[in-house]
């Protein structure tokens, strides 16, 4: 079956046969937008592009980006190269294996993922060649997202799949997760998947159960915030833990967290969440668990601080009085020898 093109008008313009041949099986919709934009308006910059593609100039430049490291366009001019089918640089990016436990404990370094060590274009598609499973986790991505996974989001999943070794599974409840909070940013999202590296969240029971503890915190947080006139909408990253580890291992009540909240008020004047901490780690440790088990034990306190002291070893006043008065002191004198 063959097409007939339909479409009538004053000109065409080229598209080389090797982005058809050699890129179309990787690029996106966004980034295919974009490049016809450049073969057709070589001289336009990245608000021309956007107002021409309906895109957004950040994805615009992500997706100008991309076509650069591919080699097809370069800046500073219309001409562009395309590189010939089968010359590309010989690849030097490591095959995905998932990493051992051992290895998973080596991290690379969270500042380490620059742009002098991210896989080429070229790379990326060798990848995807390789791994059905990265192919179809780049495409469910992207429908989760809602938009094209551009050059940083493919270095990024690459990174969690590869370098981090988390299975594509959980990467999507992890970016899943990201988009139910709103916060959907690459930087953000490897951040969160280096975390969830480390705690070792490789299956999906584990992620499943984060990402309830996440949430617990964030319910937590809502209300807490309101009832406390804090002005965060959402925890710090430190006072998320916190609060991951009152609500899921000392299994505190609402109310007792605010308890503590309120003597750390009190007796401080600011915020400390190590304060709290330190307090609510107490009441765990004495088996406390509502505001009801605090106040029975303050009032045990002050009674037993208020019952008078064993008077048995203290002398009784009236008694030596008495004693005195009925034996008086006889002076008898005595002999010389």
């Amino acid at each position: 079956m063959g097409f007939t093109l339909k479409i009538t008008g004053s000109g065409c313009f080229g598209v080389p046969d090797a982005i058809v041949d050699e890129y179309l099986r990787f690029a996106g919709g966004d980034q295919l937008k974009v490049l016809l934009a450049v073969l057709r308006y070589p001289e336009s910059g990245v608000t021309d592009i956007s107002q021409l593609t309906k895109l957004n100039e950040s994805d615009v430049a992500d997706c100008l980006k991309f076509w650069e490291l591919t080699g097809v366009i370069s800046q500073g001019g219309p001409s562009a190269q395309i590189p010939a089918a089968g010359k590309e640089e010989p690849v030097r990016f490591i095959p995905g294996q998932q990493q051992t436990k051992e290895e998973k404990k080596a991290l690379p370094p969270a500042d380490a993922f620059t742009d002098y060590t991210r896989p080429s274009a070229a790379e990326i598609a060798t990848r995807m060649d390789e791994s059905a499973e990265i192919r179809e986790l780049f495409r469910e991505l992207q429908s989760k997202l809602g938009k094209t996974i551009g050059y940083d989001g493919q270095c990024t999943f690459l990174r969690l799949y590869d370098n981090y070794g988390l299975p594509a599974d959980v990467i999507y409840m992890l970016v899943d997760y990201c988009v139910s909070t709103g916060k959907t940013g690459y930087s953000y999202i490897e951040k969160a998947g280096r975390s969830w590296a480390e705690q070792e969240i490789d299956t999906i029971d584990k992620a499943c159960d984060k990402i309830s503890k996440l949430n617990s915190v964030n319910s937590f947080w809502n209300r807490f915030a309101i009832e406390q006139g804090l002005k965060n909408s959402k925890p710090t990253a430190s006072q998320a833990k916190y609060i991951e580890t009152w609500l899921g291992e000392y299994k505190m009540d609402f109310d007792m967290i605010c308890l503590a909240y309120e003597k750390m008020v009190e007796r401080t004047g600011k915020l400390s969440f190590a304060y709290m901490e330190t307090m609510l780690a107490s009441w765990h440790n004495s088996g406390y668990k509502r505001v009801s088990d605090i106040e029975r034990a303050e009032k045990a306190r002050k009674e037993a601080a208020a019952k008078p002291s064993d008077s048995s070893a203290s002398y009784n006043l009236d008694k030596f009085k008495e004693n005195g008065i009925k034996k008086t002191p006889k002076y008898e004198r005595s002999e010389k020898k």
